[in-house]
C-alpha cells in the first residue's frame, strides 16, 4: 500500500542514514509527525523539506540527514501507516466464509470497511500518501470482497455485488483525497451504511427469488 518511490541517480547519491539510537528514532518520527500535521492541515502540496523542519522545530540539515527528499520522506509516512493497517487486513483476510455470512449487513461492512475508513479520518496523511493503486493490496482486498458476497449472495449475484461495492470503495477514497476534510470525513463516514442497505436489499431479492 506503500507509495512508490523513484529514485534517480542524483539522489541516490544522498543517502540518508538510518537511525540505530533511541534518540535518532525519536528524532525521525517527530519529522514524519510534522510533515503529517502539515498534511492534516493543508494538503499534500503543503509538505516540504524546509516546512517540515520549520514544523518540527529543527534544522534543515536534520531533515535531510534522516530523508534523502520529499519523496523518501513520504514514502517513509506511508510505510508508518501501511504498518498499522496490515494487522487488521490480516485479520479481516483470515475470517472464514462462514463467519462473513453469519455477520449482518452492517457488520459486514464495519468489518470490511468501517475501522480503515476510521483510521483514515483520524490519519489524513495516510489517505494522502499511501497508493491506492497498489495492485498486490488491491487485488488482495477484491478477492476478500468476492468471497464474502458470494458467501452471501451466491457466485453470480455476489461476482456482481463485489464488483461493485470495489469500485465504490476505491473511487470514493480517491474521490474524498482530494476534498476538503469536512467534505471529505461526512462521505466517508456515510460510505458504510450506504454499502449496507444496499447489501440488504440485494439478500432480500435474492431471497425473493429463492422462495
Amino acid at each position: 500500500m506503500r507509495r512508490k518511490d523513484v529514485i534517480t541517480p542524483e539522489a541516490s547519491v544522498r543517502t540518508p542514514r538510518a537511525p540505530r539510537q533511541a534518540r535518532g528514532r525519536e528524532r525521525r518520527e517527530q519529522l514524519l509527525d510534522a510533515a503529517a500535521a502539515l498534511i492534516a492541515e493543508s494538503g499534500l502540496a503543503a509538505v516540504s523539506m524546509h516546512a517540515t523542519a520549520a514544523r518540527a522545530g529543527a534544522s534543515i540539515g536534520s531533515v535531510y540527514h534522516f530523508f534523502r527528499d520529499k519523496d523518501q520522506m513520504l514514502d517513509a509516512l506511508a510505510e508508518r501507516h501501511d504498518v498499522e493497517l496490515q494487522p487488521a487486513f490480516h485479520r479481516m483476510r483470515e475470517r472464514s466464509d462462514a463467519e462473513w455470512a453469519a455477520l449482518s449487513a452492517s457488520e459486514v461492512f464495519e468489518q470490511l470497511i468501517g475501522w480503515a475508513l476510521r483510521y483514515f479520518v483520524r490519519h489524513p496523511d495516510a489517505l494522502a500518501t499511501l497508493d491506492l493503486h497498489d495492485k498486490t493490496t488491491h487485488a488482495e482486498f477484491r478477492a476478500v470482497i468476492d468471497r464474502v458476497m458470494r458467501a452471501r449472495l451466491g457466485p453470480e449475484i455476489g461476482a456482481q455485488a463485489a464488483t461493485t461495492f470495489d469500485a465504490v470503495v476505491l473511487g470514493t477514497l480517491l474521490f474524498t483525497r482530494e476534498q476538503d476534510p469536512r467534505s471529505r470525513d461526512v462521505v466517508v463516514a456515510a460510505l458504510p451504511e450506504m454499502m449496507a442497505t444496499y447489501l440488504t436489499a440485494l439478500e432480500a431479492k435474492r431471497k425473493r427469488a429463492r422462495g
